[in-house]
């Protein structure tokens, strides 16, 4: 079983064993998302990737060695060595540090879920470790089903800043919001903005009850 998380990744520092096509990409996923990464391997081309991310990146040239997962907050083992992945998921399980071994369930704790990403909005699939080739395929069949739910989400949030600058009752502004949430998502009206009044939202949400 696995306890679904997110975490808020700017200033996390990130530590990944092993330097191959595998390393690279969770590298990319890491810095993406605002980590610290840190590399530690004998062999690590960053060649392939974008300049700014080479920048970012520390890399140390050598093997793994005990006490490398101390003052870092997650750890990704992702060599093609399975005694090297089992002693940097023991250091970092007896450090309460999250880590996660490629390909390796059984010495995880944590998984990398297969995302969808549209501005602010983030889903995430996992397959819980049994069958993680099919999670890019699951999350490609939702994606397809949900164009525009990014824009929908940033609609929501000015929406809610105007409730709730105008409106004081804990209770109006749950019944505001739920109504909100009952509308039908129709992108090709304009909606107003974060600056708008109350009453123009409201003027606006009439036009899609109606659709």
């Amino acid at each position: 079983m696995f306890l679904p998380l997110i975490f808020k990744s700017e200033g996390l520092r990130g530590l990944i064993v092993g330097g191959g096509s595998v390393a690279l990409r969770k590298i990319t996923a890491l810095t993406e998302s605002g980590c610290a990464v840190t590399v530690i391997a004998p062999d690590c081309d960053l060649s392939g990737l974008p300049e700014e991310t080479r920048r970012s990146v520390q890399v140390i040239r050598r093997e793994f060695q005990p006490g490398d997962c101390r003052g870092f907050d997650l750890i990704i083992a992702a060599t093609n060595d399975r005694r090297v992945n089992e002693s940097v998921s023991t250091e970092a399980r007896s450090a309460r540090i999250p880590v996660n071994v490629v390909d390796e369930p059984d010495l995880c704790s944590v998984l990398f879920p297969a995302i969808i990403r549209q501005d602010d909005l983030l889903i995430a699939v996992s397959t819980g470790g049994e069958a993680p080739f099919m999670a890019a395929e699951f999350r490609d069949r939702i994606g397809e089903g949900i164009a525009g739910w990014g824009e929908w989400l940033r609609i929501a949030a000015n929406f809610r800043a105007v409730v709730r600058n105008e409106m004081h009752d804990p209770e109006q502004i749950k019944r505001l919001l739920v109504r909100f949430r009952n509308l039908p998502i129709v992108m090709d009206i304009a909606a107003p903005s974060a600056a708008d009044s109350l009453n123009r939202w409201l003027e606006w949400m009439e036009k899609l009850e109606g659709c």
